[in-house]
């Protein structure tokens, strides 16, 4: 009993585990359509070399640009290194402490990009379907106090690169000053084997477009282009996309400074962050359809403005049903001498479907003009479709047969802004009952009778297939033809058989036998079955593996199927199972197995008075 229970138990618990296995696969499928989240850690030199390539602490205005712009679905980590580790803010880092973290950055000591890049993969969560990204700013290849530290360092760099590589982790470098101009350094090898990407400013850009590749165009953070101005300074209109937003930011930078940015706006919440090259304004559920944005330039330089929207929603689903009829003859309702019947295999769902603001009050985000004609990618029962919205709805058609419950998901990267999508939505079906038609046989008797004629068929083939026996017939040897297949049903028996017995294996003697074959069933006979009937008993000695058919033309057929018998017709010997046709006036001599008996059966015509006896 217990090896019994034991058993019990672990089938329980693979069951268990295979559902459980099942479950989370599926929540996986479901969070597919929804925004990845991200996680990226700023890992930047903070070494002595750094006073001399960024006096102005750029760098770290880049940084805080990167981290200001980040959506919601992102968390930011930062490591700063020199000699060793400077700060450490954790990812998930609130934006006000790593500001303090950075008031506090100073450039002094060696390079130990070694122990930065090692501190920096260590800081990443191990959740599934996270895009993890390391933006490395750095002046310099490793360098440290002495030969054995640097050693050490760069070892410890190429491990960490390798930890990165196996856990999904790119690394893209950001290269600073002039000493990191040859591509083949050791420092660059972490964007190389984890796909990433090397910029060097300048000729890569500026630090704030080096940035903003990296975050629009390599880690593809949905955003769109609001402006490009150029002159000391001006203002910026932004329409918004849709009332509704959980959260707006624009994003403003300029590579030679930005200053008093002001901005009219209404929002729940609402503030300004500024760096020297940056500016972000923040609102969370903005009030207003449109936002001006002041500010000025020290210089002529141009000004980029982004614009990242997010949305928290649900997708709502409006059903109607309907059914396609046929008009088939037959009992019921008539309607142009035809009754009319639903078929009960077309029954279909139209879908109407739209995004529902979760938080707030707005029923439709896409009920705007902004999102009028834009395709939207989405999934019903796990099926990949694609609709466009009109109207502020997508409609889309189905087939619901044998479907109780529908799934919707909606696919938030159709759009540029950042949608948080609580789905799938499920929605039980309620069709309305089909009504009973009356009982129609007419399908039934065409199946019987179909039925009936294919049995009728089948018998008349296996009459004919058994009345019928087909015969391989020696041609001439002058003609050098093969032999040629013949059915013998269509021939009948005619003549008769003069028999003479030769000889005899004991010596007696057999007086001569006529056996009749006009008027005989034009099937197969044996020679013993002749020999019986003219009571000639010569015992088995192969007489039953003579057969004959009728043939052709009065003819009839002779075929040798015996072991050790020898059968010629006049001096022809007759090959094995093979048929040879003798017309009237011809003889077949037989010897049989034993060797000694032999027959002459001589083929004749039947005189008038004969066929009428």
């Amino acid at each position: 009993m217990k090896i019994w229970r034991k058993i019990f138990l672990a089938t329980g618990m693979i069951i268990l585990l295979f559902t459980v296995r099942q479950i989370t696969s599926a929540a996986g499928e479901n969070q597919g359509f929804n925004a990845k989240e991200g996680e990226v850690v700023f890992l930047l030199d903070t070494s002595g070399s750094m006073n001399t390539y960024d006096k102005k602490r750029l760098a770290i205005d880049a940084i805080r640009q990167a981290a200001y712009s980040l959506p919601s679905n992102y968390k930011a980590g930062l490591v700063s290194y020199n000699t060793g580790i400077q700060t450490i803010g954790p990812v998930g880092i609130g934006l006000e402490q790593l500001d303090a973290q950075f008031a506090a950055i100073t450039y002094k000591g060696y390079t130990n990009a070694g122990e930065g890049l090692n501190q920096a993969v260590g800081l990443f969560s191990d959740r599934e379907k996270v895009d993890r990204s390391i933006v490395m700013v750095t002046d310099g290849e490793i360098d440290m106090p002495d030969k054995q530290a640097k050693e050490s360092s760069r070892i410890l760099y190429s491990d960490a690169i390798k930890r990165a590589k196996e856990d999904g982790i790119k690394i893209y470098i950001i290269a600073v000053g002039s000493e990191l101009n040859d591509p083949q350094m050791h420092i660059f090898a972490g964007a190389e084997m984890t796909d990433g990407a090397i910029y060097w400013q300048g000729q890569s850009g500026t630090l704030v477009q080096i940035m903003n590749r990296i975050l629009y165009d390599r880690m593809n953070i949905p955003k769109k282009s609001v402006g490009v101005t150029d002159g000391n300074g001006g203002s910026l209109h932004v329409e918004l996309p849709s009332p509704g937003a959980e959260r707006v930011r624009i994003i403003l930078t300029a590579s030679q400074g930005i200053q008093n940015v002001t901005g009219d706006y209404a929002a729940e919440e609402g503030h300004i962050t500024s760096g020297q090259n940056f500016a972000v304004l923040e609102m969370t559920r903005p009030a207003v359809e449109a936002v001006d944005v002041h500010f000025q330039t020290p210089e002529l330089t141009g000004v980029e403005a982004y614009m990242t929207v997010e949305y928290t929603a649900e997708p709502v689903v409006d059903i109607s049903y309907r059914r396609e009829e046929a008009e088939v003859s037959g009992a019921g309702e008539k309607s142009n001498g035809r009754t009319k019947i639903p078929l009960a295999d077309k029954h279909y769902a139209d879908l109407r479907i739209w995004l529902k603001d979760i938080k707030g009050k707005n029923g439709n985000l896409w009920n705007t003009p902004y999102y009028e004609g834009q395709e939207v990618s989405f999934r019903v029962n796990g099926v990949s479709e694609t609709g466009k919205i009109n109207n502020g709805i997508i409609t889309y058609a189905l087939s619901i047969d044998g479907v109780d419950e529908l799934s919707i998901e909606i696919d938030s990267g159709s759009f540029t802004e950042h949608y948080e999508i609580t789905q799938p939505a499920f929605t039980k079906l309620a069709p309305p009952q089909d009504p009973i038609p009356e009982p129609d046989y007419r399908p039934l008797w065409i199946i019987l009778g179909v039925l009936a004629a294919a049995l009728i068929l089948i018998l008349a083939l296996w009459v004919k297939k058994k009345n019928t026996t087909v015969v391989y017939v020696a041609q001439p040897p002058a003609s050098r033809e093969p032999a040629k297949k013949m059915e013998t049903k269509t021939c009948t028996y005619s003549g008769k058989f003069n028999i003479y017995v030769v000889r005899t294996a004991d010596g007696r003697d057999v007086p001569p036998q006529t056996y009749q074959l006009f008027g005989r069933n034009s099937g197969r006979m044996t020679l013993d079955q002749i020999l019986s009937s003219c009571k000639i008993k010569l015992g088995k000695i192969g007489e039953d593996d003579i057969i004959i058919y009728p043939g052709p033309d009065h003819s009839v057929i002779i075929m040798d199927q015996s072991e050790r018998c020898t059968v010629l017709r006049g001096m022809e010997i007759l090959k094995k199972g093979m048929g040879y046709p003798v017309f009237y006036n011809e003889k077949i001599t037989i010897t049989f197995e034993d060797e000694s008996t032999e027959m002459e059966v001589h083929y004749k015509n039947l005189k008038p008075s004969e066929r009428k006896a």
